[in-house]
């Protein structure tokens, strides 16, 4: 007899948590999108404004493809974006397939190699 209770609770327990499984599966990124920075040009110069239009939503990938040693990726606050200019101690990505998740809020990148954000090499992606 124990043996049916046991197992009717297990049952009750699989029935009650499979909708919040299901849900936490769907929030976590099954319906998000890998964006390739630039498109077929990717992390170059003059690929400012490639975001625009573009609906990156919170939890996608930002790809950024490019030959390594040739250029880098700092993510920077607006002031950095505006000004070219990365904060002291900012993390530099510089491996040629740098990947960024979405946050919810703003997101700003730029190349902090000499004169390559003032010739476009940075973009800014919108709150959503």
């Amino acid at each position: 007899m124990a043996r049916h209770t046991i197992g009717s609770f297990g049952s009750v327990i699989l029935i009650l948590l499979l909708p919040w499984y299901c849900a936490m599966t769907a929030v976590s990124g099954y319906n998000t999108t890998e964006w390739i920075v630039g498109g077929d040009k990717g992390w170059s110069f003059g690929v400012a404004g490639w975001e625009n239009g573009k609906p990156i939503q919170p939890g996608d990938t930002l790809v950024f493809k490019y030959k390594p040693g040739a250029h880098n990726v700092v993510e920077v606050d607006v002031d950095g974006y505006m000004e070219c200019k990365a904060p002291d101690g900012a993390k530099v990505y510089s491996t040629g397939d740098d990947r960024f998740v979405m946050p919810g809020g703003k997101a700003y990148y730029i190349c902090t190699f000499p004169g390559h954000c003032e010739k476009g090499m940075r973009i800014g992606i919108p709150p959503r």
